[in-house]
Formats: C-alpha cells, structure tokens, sequence
C-alpha cells in the first residue's frame, strides 16, 4: 500500500474513534451529571464559607461578652462613686457624670453590636440548613445520573475501545515520520490530511498553485499553507 494511502486509512479510523469519544462526552446525562457535580462542590464551598462565618461570629462574641461584662462593672463602680463624691465638688460629679454616660454608651454600643450578631448567627444557621437539605437533594440526583450514564456509556465505551483496537493495529502500516507529523498537525488541526481535489486543498478549499500541484503529483508531501494540513492526492 502507498504511504499516503496507509496514512488516510489510519486517519479514516482515528476519525471514527475520535467521533465515538466525542458522542460519549456530548452525551446529555454527562452533562448533567457535570452539573450536578460542579453544584454539589459549589454547595461545598459555600457551607464551608458559612461555618467560617459563624466560627467568626463566635470568636468575636465570646471577645463581646467578656466586654460588657467588663463595662456592666465599671458603671456599677462609677455609681458607686457617685454617692461618695460631695455634691459641692461640681468638678469631680461632672467628671464622674461624663464617665458614667461614656460608659452606658459604651454599653449599649456591645449590646446593640451583640444583638446583631445573635440574628447574624441565627440567620447564617438557616442559610446552613438550606445548604444542608440542596446539597443532599443533588447528591441523591448526582448518585443516579453516574447510573444512567455508566449504563449509557457502557456500550459506546465497548466501541470506542474496539474502534481504538482498529485504530491501533494500523500504527505500523504508517512511516513513523508520517505519523509524528500526523501527530503534531492534528494537536491544532482535525483532520490533519487532506484530499487533492480539483486543484483546492479539500480540507479549506483554498487553490493551490500549479508548483504545488506537480509536488503533490509526484509524490512529495506538502502542508497547505492556509490550513496547515498533509495534502495528498
């Protein structure tokens, strides 16, 4: 068999298992399947982003707490002061009623930042249970669409392996220079060989010039210089 022929009969059947490979990963349950998966992980990610938010919450409320306990103590003390202090002293009861409002601001300050973190917390709990309830929801669906699909896919893997077979046992019909350049061609280009057909590259359509057409002729390889591909005749 001429060298070009081997090539195209190769390329023939590494076309038609490129063709099965492709049916497989188009198929309509893969891509649902895809999709639930990419959900499920989405899912993932932002439960772990919520617990990362509540752990958070918790540091900082602990942090709070101590605080206006710290501050429910000092007005106390500040009270306390008051009734010692003679009233005739206006500097020292201005002093002491400056710090004693100071002080309730302050407090009113952590219990209003308190109050927000209890409903921050509260609701970031709800958000945790609809996480819970979707991601366990799409994995039910995930678990049965890889069923379906490895049912599907079954039978195509069994040809796209036989059709690899085929595909396979023509490796050495072909020159390895042929092949190594079949090779390079065809990691941007699909199919990488072409047909000479009414002077036009068949895979572009581009007409080539009448040196390239006699080079093709008489057997010498040449790539189409628009498309880039083996023509042979």
């Amino acid at each position: 068999m001429d060298k070009f022929e081997a090539l195209w009969a190769y390329q023939t059947e590494d076309i038609k298992a490129d063709a099965i490979a492709n049916e497989i990963r188009r198929s309509p349950i893969r891509q649902k399947l895809e999709k639930s998966r990419d959900f499920i992980m989405d899912r993932q990610k932002q439960y772990k982003q919520i617990e990362d938010s509540i752990a958070g919450i918790t540091d900082r409320k602990d942090v709070l707490e101590q605080a206006l306990d710290r501050a429910v103590r000092q007005l106390e003390s500040l009270k306390e002061q008051m009734t010692g202090v003679d009233p005739e002293d206006e500097n020292a009861v201005e002093t002491l009623r400056k710090d004693v409002s100071e002080a309730r601001d302050q407090l009113r300050s952590f219990e209003k930042e308190l109050n927000q973190m209890n409903t921050d917390s509260a609701n970031y709990d709800k958000q945790l249970r609809a996480v819970r309830v979707e991601a366990a929801k799409a994995k039910q669906s995930f678990d049965q669409l890889k069923v379906d699909y490895e049912n599907e896919s079954k039978a195509k893997k069994a040809e796209l392996e036989a059709q690899r077979a085929r595909v396979k046992a023509l490796e050495g019909t072909v020159e390895p220079d042929l092949m190594a350049e079949y090779l390079s061609i065809k990691k941007h280009t699909t199919p990488p060989v072409s047909r000479l057909q009414y002077g036009q590259c068949s895979g572009c359509n581009t007409s080539l010039p009448s040196a390239i057409l006699s080079k093709i002729r008489n057997g010498t390889l040449v790539e189409c210089e628009t498309c880039g591909r083996m023509i042979i005749q």
